[in-house]
């Protein structure tokens, strides 16, 4: 029996030293920082989970100290816990959750993970900037269209003030100037300086006191009868006292302060400044905030029961991409370059590629540059050589701060017949003709004057020649037989046939 006990003990401990070595995945984080009075989640999440129960034990280092214990059947455990204003500062905490696991009934330790949060005195968040309901990327907007900006807070600093603010008002400046007030914390304002720089603080002031008790008092009607014996009067008066909960933070009541606005301030289209009364109060509180924004005052212009928050973001006006002109030749005999050029407008520095695709091809506004070229220039010129004769698409992406431009171009490649010029034949051939006629022509000139010529040696010159009669039959048969036996001569002979030499008597 006590071997079986050492043995079983033995593979009790072995279990639980390779869990605890290997063990399961545990993590740990928070959706904070968070600021104080709101809620806090903590989320514990288990990797390499197989379907087990488990128990996360939660605790943290606050004093008062908070701790849950939860027994799931899930790899996922949350824990949120609430941090009021009264009784916890802002500073740093840390949590920590252990996960147990259970074999035959008994919880042994499995893992154990920490996460640190901090808890702050003024909201968290930050200011976005939107522009045709996409929210900027970077600091740049485009110039003459409307930006929405607005304070996105966490959902559970959203939830706190829902449920605890009475009201919740946001004062907006713009490189210092007050520019309006407003109860949703957002701004619509249009910039029109191309090219310029501005500076945004947007300072969010949360009441967290109810607001007093509404008394609204009902007077009935008074009905008074007269008869001829007697005339009776009744009158009837109801009061009816009534505490309304605080209103949620997109329906804030009556701001706590009001702050006037400058006399150069300027305000869009899209927002109206009212008038407000001014009195000391006003001014002190406006020039309070002034103090708190525009010179980094330390003291925050707002009472114990309020709770703030400060945003602030730097800004840059710029020109969009637009009117994309892509000029040349897109009909190109195959062979050619070809040779475009592309013309745009909008703020520098820009960078730009060019795509080519086979085919038609639909622009989708989703191409993007593999590898981009940067100028400062509104031009370009786009050269390319297609090796095939077919149809191309040329698709030229342009990039800048405020976004990117697609266009393009169809460009045809087409295979031509070549023939043969009329002068490349006419002209060798004239000239061969001309040359064969001052041949043949060169030829008949020489031989006739060879015909022709006719050498006499007459070495006796005091003695007088005589030539035999002959008659015109026989000068002509002559002629015809000199004409057509030329050959027949000697040609070692210069004299010719029918030279005769008489001589002298």
């Amino acid at each position: 029996m006590l071997r079986y006990r050492s043995i079983f003990s033995l593979t009790c401990f072995m279990f639980i030293f390779l869990e605890v070595v290997i063990g399961l995945k545990l993590s740990l984080k928070s959706n904070g920082p968070a600021v104080r009075g709101s809620n806090v989640t903590f989320t514990a999440v288990v990797g390499d989970y197989a379907g087990e129960n488990l128990r996360f034990a939660f605790w943290d280092d606050a004093q008062p100290q908070h701790s849950a214990e939860f027994t799931l059947s899930s790899n996922v455990s949350t824990w949120t816990v609430e941090y009021p204003k009264n009784l916890y500062e802002a500073r740093e905490y840390t949590v920590k959750v252990n996960l147990l696991k259970n074999f035959i009934g008994f919880w042994y330790l499995d893992k154990t993970a920490t996460t640190v949060f901090k808890l702050t005195d003024s909201l968290n968040g930050n200011l976005v900037l939107n522009q045709d309901n996409l929210d900027r990327p970077n600091k740049f907007v485009a110039v003459n269209k409307t930006v929405h900006h607005f304070v996105r807070l966490p959902e559970n600093e959203m939830e706190f003030l829902k449920q605890n603010a009475s009201t919740v008002i946001t004062y907006w400046f713009i490189d210092c100037i007050y520019i309006d007030q407003t109860t949703d914390m957002s701004l619509n304002y249009t910039y029109t300086d191309v090219m310029g720089d501005h500076y945004i603080d947007a300072l969010v002031v949360a009441n967290n006191e109810p607001l007093p008790p509404i008394t609204t008092t009902t007077t009935t009607t008074t009905t008074t009868t007269t008869t001829t014996t007697t005339t009776t009067t009744t009158t009837t008066t109801t009061t009816t006292t009534t505490t309304p909960k605080p209103p949620n933070v997109t329906e804030a009541s009556t701001p706590v302060s009001t702050i006037t606005p400058a006399a150069n301030t300027t305000a869009s289209n899209e927002h109206k400044i009212s008038k407000r009364a001014i009195n000391n109060k006003t001014v002190k509180k406006e020039k309070a905030i002034k103090d708190f924004i525009c010179h980094n005052s330390s003291i925050v212009p707002i009472g114990p029961t309020y709770t703030y928050g400060h945003y602030q973001e730097s800004i840059s006006i710029r020109e969009t991409i637009s009117t994309i002109n892509i000029t040349g030749l897109n009909w190109l005999q195959h062979g050619d370059l070809l040779n475009l050029q592309v013309k745009y407008s909008g703020s520098p520095p820009f960078d730009y590629c060019a795509i080519y695709k086979w085919g038609q091809y639909n622009v989708t506004g989703n191409e993007t540059c593999v590898s981009k070229t940067t100028t400062l220039s509104n031009t370009f010129p786009l050269v390319h050589y297609f090796s095939d004769s077919d149809q191309h698409t040329v698709v030229v992406v342009i990039e800048n701060e405020i976004g990117k431009a697609v266009s393009r171009a169809t460009i045809n490649i087409y295979k031509a017949s070549v023939h043969a010029q009329l002068s490349v034949i006419v002209v060798p051939v004239v000239f061969c003709l001309v040359a064969v006629i001052l041949v043949v022509f060169g030829v008949a000139y020489y031989q006739h004057r060879s015909r022709y010529t006719v050498e006499v040696a007459d070495f006796d010159f005091g003695q007088q020649g005589h030539f035999d009669y002959k008659s015109f039959t026989e000068r002509l048969r002559d002629s015809f037989r000199n004409a057509f036996d030329f050959r027949r001569r000697d040609d070692t002979d210069p004299l010719a046939s029918d030279t005769r030499y008489d001589s002298m008597t």
